[in-house]
């Protein structure tokens, strides 16, 4: 689980400034969140459905606006937002 969350979090250190950037970045950062989700069902679906549903929810959100339009600004922020609610659930459950 450290491990994905520490790829997670080097794969969106960079972040974005261009829209050809931001899709880019935010392929990289949802990718990235589907290894950390599955580092989660693996250590325990229950103990993280929270962070767990972020990551559906980005997942859901890239598949409306289209996995190839995600470099458009509120685009890239729909599916952002939920990745960072997960960042944010481990800083509050670190036990997590």
């Amino acid at each position: 689980m450290d491990q994905a969350l520490e790829a997670y979090e080097q794969a969106t250190f960079s972040g974005c400034t261009t829209a050809d950037d931001c899709q880019v970045f935010t392929t990289r950062q949802l990718a990235a969140a589907v290894e950390v989700r599955e580092a989660m069902q693996a250590k325990g679906p229950s103990l993280y459905a929270v962070p767990i549903g972020y990551v559906n929810l980005a997942e859901r959100r890239a598949d409306h606006y289209g996995r190839d339009n995600l470099g458009a600004k509120g685009n890239g922020y729909a599916v952002s937002k939920p990745l960072q609610d997960m960042v944010a659930w481990f800083r509050e459950h670190p036990e997590g």
